[in-house]
């Protein structure tokens, strides 16, 4: 389990005891495939294969100077960040396409923040440019006009107006367009072209245009005959509203792609090439009871998030090599196991903030349609609280945004997302299988 060496002379002082008494296994430790905090290697990629050809289909198109440009939307760990990992190797040709076809582009990775402005959108991908550039030699000394006008920018702490019409906004964008086409013309017949990925673009606020960054981008490129940039935009579901309300038509640069939870097969796969992964790498074969890799995966409810704190804490608590429903459930509710890791990392806040039993049965009536609309009156009737108990439980989840009211229809309510319904209907089903 663990040691602590207070010098590198001493002999390690064992800080728990059972960690001896639970097998070598456990003394020794062993290597954990699963990632529930981190990005999913391609190795461990499963499903997405529609979402997968769609993406390569761009870089074809852009390839031969028609590009296409993608925006993968989706809930908070549903796997963006891993998918646009897929296709920047891709892109990068260090894995081949679905078809066999291999890309060679220049890929620039973006990630915004909530306090990011336009000239701070500008910069990340300026500065993305340069880095990518300098460790191409067929580049030579490329020198970025952005940088110039960015350094100027910074040092005279210059506001950036968001109209479009403002000579410094203009100036601002103008110079990354001379760069970027500069460097089409010297990868042409070298490279495919430049893939943008932008991660988090739902972090800014509307006046930070990316939508209008997006929007002229596409157009100047056409119009200097560069047309060899593929530009990629992943964000949370209100990503569309924020693109709209910086540029109302941006949203139509973009073919949608929104990922759903994973099938029943790909939530197989995930854990199967984890434990293969595991195997390799261990001295000892780990393997999984099916009804225990039927409930990770039942209880995931195909959410790449949940399957993997699932997989990562049920294959912690093993001490036989053998994973059962026993360890499932165990590391389910142990303490800072995975229902904890959850509620902690997503949505423990929300759900507490109520304060009240009853209130928290409200959540839990309408965490049964999911993210779905359902009526104050299916709520009292379902829950058997009185009239005015729900009232008070609805204004008060409402006042705390932790539920989203109909602005069409009086006396509807839903749950702002479908994964914060999962996390509260796997805390009833844990509930439930750990009393059967």
């Amino acid at each position: 389990m663990g040691a602590i060496f207070l010098h590198k002379r001493m002999k390690p002082v064992y800080l728990w005891r059972d960690s001896i008494d639970q097998g070598a296994d456990r003394v020794a430790g062993k290597y954990n495939p699963f990632r529930p905090d981190k990005t999913a290697p391609p190795g461990m990629f499963a499903g997405r294969l529609e979402e997968i050809r769609y993406i390569q289909g761009c870089l074809r198109q852009t390839k031969n100077g028609n590009p296409k440009h993608f925006l993968l939307t989706g809930e908070r760990g549903i796997g963006k960040s891993s998918l646009f990992l897929v296709e920047q190797l891709s892109a990068r040709g260090r894995i081949k396409a679905q078809n066999g076809e291999e890309f060679n582009f220049l890929v620039l990775n973006v990630k915004l923040r909530k306090e990011d402005t336009f000239v701070d959108i500008i910069t990340r991908v300026s500065r993305s440019l340069k880095k990518e550039s300098e460790k191409l030699d067929i580049l030579g000394s490329l020198i970025l006009k952005s940088f110039e006008f960015i350094s100027r920018i910074e040092a005279g702490g210059i506001r950036i107006h968001p109209s479009a019409e403002s000579q410094q906004q203009n100036e601002c964008f103008n110079s990354p367009m001379d760069d970027l086409e500069e460097t089409v013309h010297k990868i042409d017949g070298l490279l495919d072209g430049i893939l943008i990925l932008i991660d988090e673009a739902d972090a800014p606020p509307a006046e930070s245009n990316l939508g209008l960054f997006c929007k002229l981008l596409t157009e100047e490129m056409a119009v200097r005959e560069t047309d060899y940039v593929c530009l990629g935009l992943a964000g949370l579901p209100h990503i569309s509203s924020r693109l709209r309300g910086s540029h109302e038509s941006s949203i139509r640069i973009f073919h949608t792609l929104d990922l759903k939870p994973l099938e029943a097969g790909e939530r197989r796969q995930v854990i199967r090439l984890g434990l293969d992964d595991a195997n390799g790498k261990n001295p000892t074969e780990v393997r999984i009871d099916a009804e225990a890799e039927g409930l990770i995966c039942d209880f995931s409810e195909g959410y790449p998030h949940f399957l993997q704190e699932f997989a990562y804490c049920a294959f912690e608590r093993d001490v036989d090599n053998n994973i059962d429903v026993n360890d499932f459930l165990d590391s389910l509710f142990s303490e800072n196991g995975a229902f904890d890791q959850l509620g902690a990392k997503y949505f423990k806040k929300p759900y507490k903030a109520p304060g009240s039993d009853d209130y928290r049965q409200v959540l839990h009536i309408m965490a049964d349609k999911l993210d779905g609309w359902i009526s104050r009156k299916e709520i009292i009737e379902n829950s058997g609280l009185k009239g005015g108990t729900v009232d008070n439980a609805l204004r008060a989840l409402k006042a705390k945004d932790i539920i989203v009211q109909d602005e069409t229809r009086q006396g509807y309510y839903r749950l702002p997302t479908r994964s914060f319904a999962t996390w509260i209907n796997i805390q009833k089903k844990a509930s439930e299988a750990e009393t059967a």
